[in-house]
């Protein structure tokens, strides 16, 4: 036996193992009464020890140092009475059988010295009932004390039973026990809480009512052909709420034996984890997330670089040719530009990179997004555009608005992906006065750029409604979407100052609407097209470890009147500063090159010549920005791929803006 079983048959023991010699006090003052009383038990067969007394210092002495088993006192004694030693041996060893021995005792007398707490008395002339009295009386002691132990362990099993019962009752942990055939016979108040079912509605069911439609039955088969074969099964698996809904819970189910090795019931033990499984699926997605994010930052100096080269050259060789050539090369520096917005988009959503905002007009960028869906969305989802905005300027970036119509349309072809269904994009405007009902509390009465997205799919019930922007929440089957489409279209939505609303039902499809504050004075600006692209004649000196780059920029620089000198290292192009320190008017370096980085490049000028001006730039540098970088002296900082106007203009810029301050 273990556990409560053995703490029981522990208690039960204890106090036990008497010694087999009886111990006898004699008190009498007549050596042959005392010595036929010895006669009579050993006579009987009794294996005991003897102390003879006949003074009340010597009984005083024996009772503490003999610690007699049972004491056999004559009734009157010349210089003691056994009236005086019952008492004596009331006050000093209470369970000690005590028993008269005397030649004559009234009826009377005898009835009273047993009320006193005399356990027995025999005469003299009848010692032949002394073996059975002593007998009886040592027996009732040790009835007495094994009752009194029963107590005690009766005491003390109550109390392990009612704090056991106490911490079953508050236990965090549900606890349900089972009949052998699986009827339910017991649950705490922890699998109420959890499960929604209070006593009644489960005692004597079954408890496969808890069963969710999670598992396949060979999964529950293998549970029970372990508990059947007398050992515990621990693991995880998903239950049912009253309710219809489901939780993860942690679970350990135990046979329960009896004395005899039968198994006797079934005891469930669990630990709901739907919290941390929650937590765990949101940390392997950041971790999956963060990797993206590195292998992003990896590629993207890289990809950068390559796209300056083709946005460049591209643009040298559409200022040489011109009608259908021109054309194409167009779209080939509008497929880059697309490209590295791409690369920013990545870098975005991998928080590596922020994004600047401007005045930006939502009309192209919808219609061109709106052609990249229509080529990527299959045949079955029926598309329509309706731009009815008579101002669509917003403060914005490009890149993250295009992402959240990108985001809510998949969301849609995702409702809408089992039996296909039409898809309404729209770009209007709205004014909202001050007593007008706004769509969202968060919003203020003004103007608005308003997009939304309308599907025809499945919709969306209230419970999931108020959930569908946390982030990795999602309703789809595994493989079909990470949960955080919508979590970076309302994280967008706010960093733009914008709102966004849902408008659904289950069967009736849904429209998700932004609205996006509209800028009233520069609403024009946008559009306008892009002026003289500024030249110059002063001397550069242009860094990159890439030759192409280098070349591209070099060449690009000098039709624009430049003279330009080039190196491909930091070390090459510090030597060629070392030597005429004076030979240039601004400096133009990568920001990461081997050896010597782009900023200790311009720390080792700026000691020379603290007043040339220079431009760092970089395809994808983690570790810079451009608040650090205009601390440490530099003018600008540019982000490849830059197109040939926006290094015209930084050029231009920095040079004017260094003329005026000498």
């Amino acid at each position: 036996m273990t556990g409560l079983s053995d703490f029981f048959v522990r208690r039960e023991q204890k106090g036990k193992g008497m010694s087999d010699t009886i111990r006898v006090l004699i008190v009498e003052d007549i050596p042959t009464d005392a010595e036929l009383m010895e006669y009579e038990l050993q006579n009987a067969g009794m294996n005991f020890s003897v102390q003879r007394v006949k003074t009340e210092e010597a009984y005083i002495s024996a009772l503490s140092a003999f610690l007699p088993d049972v004491i056999l006192s004559d009734y009157s004694l010349p210089a003691f009475d056994g009236i005086t030693a019952l008492r004596l041996k009331l006050e000093r060893a209470p369970d000690t059988p005590f028993i008269f021995v005397t030649g004559a005792l009234g009826e009377e007398l005898a009835i009273d010295l047993l009320k006193q707490g005399a356990t027995d008395y025999i005469l003299k002339n009848r010692l032949a009932r002394l073996p059975v009295a002593v007998s009886r009386a040592l027996r009732e002691v040790e009835e007495r004390k094994e009752h009194q132990l029963a107590q005690a362990t009766l005491r003390t099993t109550e109390e392990l039973l009612r704090k056991v019962a106490t911490a079953i009752e508050q236990t965090a942990e549900s606890i349900m026990v089972t009949n052998t055939d699986g009827k339910v016979e017991y649950i705490n108040p922890a699998l109420t809480r959890i499960t929604g079912y209070a006593e009644d509605d489960i005692l004597g069911r079954e408890f496969t009512l808890l069963r969710s439609d999670r598992h396949p039955r060979s999964f529950y088969d293998s549970i029970w052909q372990t508990v059947n074969s007398g050992n515990p099964w621990k693991g995880r698996l998903v239950r049912k709420r009253k309710d219809g809904s489901v939780y993860d819970i942690e679970e350990t189910i135990s046979p329960v034996k009896d004395r005899s090795g039968v198994v006797v019931n079934y005891v469930f033990v669990g630990r709901d984890v739907t919290e941390q499984i929650r937590l765990e699926e949101q940390l392997r997605h950041a971790l999956k997330m963060e990797a993206v994010g590195t292998l992003a930052g990896g590629i993207a100096h890289d990809f950068n670089n390559m796209l300056s080269v083709i946005i460049l050259n591209a643009e040298l060789a559409r200022d040489d040719v011109h009608g259908r050539p021109r054309i194409n090369i167009e779209e080939i520096i509008s497929a880059s530009q697309r490209a590295a917005d791409l690369v920013k988009q990545i870098l975005t959503f991998s928080r590596k990179s922020d994004h600047e905002k401007n005045a930006l007009n939502l009309t192209p960028l919808v219609k061109e997004t709106y052609k990249l869906l229509r080529s990527t969305l299959p045949v079955t989802i029926e598309m329509r555009l309706e731009m009815k905005a008579a101002s669509d300027t917003i403060m914005g970036d490009p890149s993250e608005v295009q992402q959240v119509l990108m985001n809510l349309a998949t969301n849609a072809y995702h409702a809408m992906l089992e039996k296909g269904g039409r898809l309404l994009i729209s770009l209007s405007d709205r004014t909202f006065e001050t007593r007008q009902t706004l769509p969202h509390a968060s919003m203020e009465p003004g103007r608005y750029v308003v997009l939304s997205v309308t599907d025809t799919g499945c919709g969306i019930s209230e419970e999931v409604k108020t959930r569908i922007f946390e982030p990795f929440f999602t309703t789809k089957k595994p493989g079909q979407g990470t949960g955080l489409g919508l979590a970076v279209v309302y994280g967008i939505v706010q960093s733009h100052g914008a709102a966004v609303t849902v408008d659904s039902a289950v069967g009736r499809g849904s429209t998700f609407t932004v609205f996006f504050p509209a800028l009233e004075d520069i609403a024009e600006a946008g559009s306008q097209k892009r002026g003289i692209m500024p030249m110059g004649s002063e001397r550069l000196l242009v860094v990159d470890d890439e030759p192409s780059v280098v070349k591209a920029t070099a060449e690009t620089l000098q039709r624009l009147g430049y003279k330009v000198t080039t190196a491909t290292s930091g070390a090459e192009a510090w030597k060629l500063f070392r030597f005429a320190p004076e030979g240039f008017d601004l400096i133009i370096t990568d920001a990461v090159m081997p050896e010597m980085t782009g900023m200790t490049l311009a720390q080792r000028i700026l000691e020379v010549r603290p007043d040339v001006p220079i431009i760092l730039f970089t395809g994808f540098s983690e570790n810079l920005s451009s608040e650090d970088v205009k601390a440490a002296g530099i003018r600008e900082f540019l982000l490849k791929p830059f197109p040939k106007h926006q290094l015209a203009e930084t050029v231009r810029r920095v040079l004017v803006g260094t003329n005026a301050t000498r």
